[in-house]
């Protein structure tokens, strides 16, 4: 598998179009495309710069050879379809997309939309749409905010800047993943009406969302127009972890991320993840993963020699 092509604009844009070899083709579920879009409120939709294939305007609509399956997970608009008339999506909405079938959607001007999306096609999505799971008449599916989902769609979109063999098989994994976590997040009423879960979903989505700012425990819990005490200790039960914890844990990913990928010396990751010092920095991630940010470092491949 190559990258055909790969599109970054700035802060709201991450989007990928995998080609598929030939031997691809044989296997039952192949991944086309996939993205991310933070559409701020007041602007054009849709954006430009997609291949002729996908680019549509509103007032006329699409049609796609391919399923799609996106994910709001802020901000709200329409969607519609030839078997789903006027549909509302919103924050926590999953919606299809399937072959063949008219379609329309854009944010709402005052909202905007934060968006991810996958396109695959093979023989497992059609047996879906065939056997019920999946269905042309109801394609919205309000699933709430949840981290793992989000999880899910970034693995492909960071899985999709390798280009090494067999690596349609590994995206088709965690888009299957994806299809079986959607459809079991439809058949547990019981969890999806948690009105608790929710607001401890929209937690993690916001710590995720600003772990690269000095984001704190507090200020989510404000942002959840709840107070510290109660949303400290929803959250510990529902997670296992304290907030500050979970967020220790999510910087700890994320400093690992820098030091495997970028030529950001230690100090430079150290301010970057909002550390008091490099030398507490440096104590923190010996503790959590029993190396110093050097030795991790050096056995990534990418490592840097200017630490």
């Amino acid at each position: 598998m190559t990258l055909l092509h790969v599109m970054q604009h700035p802060k709201y844009t991450d989007i990928r179009y995998l080609t598929v070899l030939e031997q691809d083709e044989n296997w039952s579920l192949i991944v086309k495309d996939a993205g991310f879009q933070s559409i701020p409120p007041n602007s054009n939709y849709p954006l430009g710069d997609h291949p002729s294939e996908y680019t549509f305007k509103f007032q006329n609509g699409r049609i796609l050879e391919e399923f799609q399956m996106i994910y709001i997970t802020k901000g709200s608009g329409t969607f519609e379809s030839t078997n789903c008339k006027n549909g509302t999506i919103g924050e926590g909405t999953v919606f299809f997309l399937f072959p063949g079938e008219w379609h329309r959607f854009k944010p709402d001007q005052a909202t905007g939309w934060d968006s991810y999306w996958i396109g695959f096609s093979g023989q497992f999505a059609n047996n879906l749409l065939a056997n019920g799971y999946l269905s042309v008449s109801k394609p919205v599916v309000k699933i709430g905010y949840n981290e793992e989902l989000v999880s899910l769609y970034r693995r492909v979109l960071e899985a999709g800047n390798e280009e090494r063999s067999g690596y349609q098989q590994y995206l088709s994994g965690i888009v299957i993943h994806l299809l079986g976590y959607v459809y079991f997040r439809t058949k547990d009423v019981h969890y999806e009406d948690q009105v608790v879960v929710q607001k401890i979903d929209k937690a993690r989505m916001l710590i995720r969302e600003q772990i690269d700012a000095n984001i704190s425990p507090e200020i989510i819990a404000k942002e959840l127009n709840m107070t510290y005490s109660w949303f400290r200790r929803l959250f510990r039960q529902y997670t296992g972890l304290a907030p500050a914890q979970y967020i220790a844990q999510l910087r700890l990913t994320r400093a690992k991320e820098l030091l495997s990928t970028t030529q950001l010396i230690i100090k430079e990751i150290a301010v970057l993840m909002n550390y008091e010092s490099i030398d507490y920095f440096s104590t923190q991630f010996r503790r959590q993963s029993k190396l110093t940010p050097t030795q991790y470092r050096k056995t990534c491949d990418g490592k840097n020699p200017r630490d």
